[in-house]
């Protein structure tokens, strides 16, 4: 595992206005911002959605644990 499984609740409203924002974004600009959700230790490869998966919130969601 490259990332991690659990974020704190401040952590996790990040990613998921990373993702909303990488669902709307062009080609490009995604690239950029998948960077920045991996920054915050969130790695989709590591729950099985591999390239080209187009991850949504609901499915980090579903595969992550969120902590106060």
């Amino acid at each position: 595992m490259k990332g991690k499984d659990t974020f704190t609740t401040e952590e996790a409203t990040k990613i998921i206005a990373l993702i909303e924002a990488k669902l709307k974004a062009g080609k490009e600009e995604q690239k950029k911002i998948r960077d920045k959700i991996r920054a915050l230790g969130f790695y989709s490869t590591d729950f099985g959605m591999g390239p080209g998966y187009g991850y949504t919130v609901e499915d980090f969601k579903n595969v992550v644990t969120v902590t106060k």
